[in-house]
């Protein structure tokens, strides 16, 4: 009898991470079908997405101007000091240098 409850209980846990996944792809596409680019608050053309010291950041390409998403400024510090660490590169300036792609 134990056997048939956990063949069942299984099923059950199953049949409740399937219909999970399935909501999670679903909003996944509604998402993907309602984003728009990002504009630039400068130029009002699409932002261009750059990978800068292993974060993706927003670019305006006529300005140069940046725009971080909550977190990334974190991020960007914490890979600058990490590289001054290794490097013995100062990180502000390590950082700056990406931003003109010196």
């Amino acid at each position: 009898m134990s056997d048939v409850v956990d063949k069942l209980a299984k099923a059950q846990e199953e049949s409740y991470f399937d219909r999970k996944n399935r909501e999670a792809l679903e909003r996944l596409k509604k998402k993907k079908e309602e984003d728009k680019p990002r504009l630039s608050p400068v130029s009002g053309e699409p932002l261009v997405q750059e990978v800068l010291h292993g974060v993706v950041i927003d670019k305006c390409a006529q300005s140069g101007g940046i725009w971080l998403d909550a977190g990334e400024l974190e991020e960007l510090v914490s890979a600058m000091v990490e590289a001054e660490k290794e490097n013995g590169e100062g990180w502000l300036g390590n950082f700056f240098g990406g931003l003109t792609n010196k």
